[in-house]
């Protein structure tokens, strides 16, 4: 009988001792995901003037059909080396989608600045009044994963730009140096973006009004801005025209018309205007 308990108790050591080595957790336990979220700079390597801008970064978690996890948003601000670091809670035995979304702050970490996240990172709306043009501030990622939390893990995620860049060299070469005033009316601006899925929706009208300098003779005026933009290629485009006046007010020394200009995420859109070859349009990928 002595040798049968000690056998049964040994059996039972082993087995407590196989759990906690796996460290798998018991199913509706909650365990700790760690993570680490960083912003790719592949725009910025190979362009010295561009600078990661975004300082804050929202965490949402939704449950594997898309529905929200608990309403669960957290926002964490950027440490010394650029990164982003999360702990949620969660509940064992499940899979769920992390969302993620960067972009520069207003006043504080929770205060939206050029996109509107209130409702939610799956309805992300971009500001399309008083749009400012020539501001790296606009630039925006975002990133998503699936999390199977059968115990407490370390991930790590990488963002990647949910926006384009237009580049605009216009081939005009103003007669005067100084501040010259761009104004540009979108006719189609993409207006909503779906961090879970990455999808892109609506079209609005959007104006932008921006300071563009000429700092000597003979440079010619360029302009530049981010939209929302999708992920395949040639499935969107965008309208817009752009008009610049001298520093001294004088009549537009520039006025164009741009028509159907594709659109893509995580892409340079170099759009260039020949006084004899007219319009020509590039993308790069970033």
């Amino acid at each position: 009988m002595k040798r049968y308990i000690i056998l049964i108790s040994s059996m039972l050591f082993v087995a407590a001792c196989s759990n906690e080595e796996c460290g798998s957790a018991q199913e509706g336990e909650s365990v700790t995901i760690s993570i680490s979220a960083s912003v790719a700079d592949n725009f910025t390597r190979a362009n010295a003037d561009e600078t990661v801008v975004a300082d804050r970064c929202i965490l949402e978690i939704y449950n594997a059909d898309g529905t929200p996890y608990d309403n669960k948003r957290i926002v964490s601000t950027a440490d010394a080396s650029g990164k982003f670091n999360f702990e949620p809670k969660i509940l064992s035995g499940r899979s769920y989608k992390f969302v993620f979304w960067a972009d520069k702050s207003g006043a504080t970490a929770d205060d939206d600045l050029h996109y509107d996240t209130s409702n939610g990172l799956r309805d992300i709306a971009a500001v399309t009044t008083g749009l400012t043009a020539c501001d790296m501030e606009y630039d925006a990622f975002f990133a998503t994963a699936d999390v199977i939390s059968d115990k407490s893990q370390s991930l790590s995620a990488t963002l990647r730009r949910a926006v384009c860049r237009i580049n605009v060299a216009t081939g005009f070469v103003p007669a005067q140096t100084g501040s010259h005033t761009v104004d540009v009316a979108f006719a189609d601006a993409p207006a909503r973006f779906d961090a879970l899925t990455g999808s892109v929706s609506g079209a609005e009208a959007a104006t932008s009004t921006s300071t563009v300098e000429i700092v000597s003779a003979g440079t010619q005026l360029e302009w530049y801005t981010y939209l929302f933009a999708p992920a395949e290629a040639g499935s969107r485009t965008v309208n817009f025209d752009m008009t610049a006046t001298a520093p001294d007010g004088s009549d537009a020394e520039f006025s164009y018309e741009f028509r159907d200009i594709p659109v893509q995420r995580n892409y340079r859109v170099n759009v260039s205007v020949g006084q004899q070859a007219g319009m020509a349009v590039n993308l790069s990928a970033e």
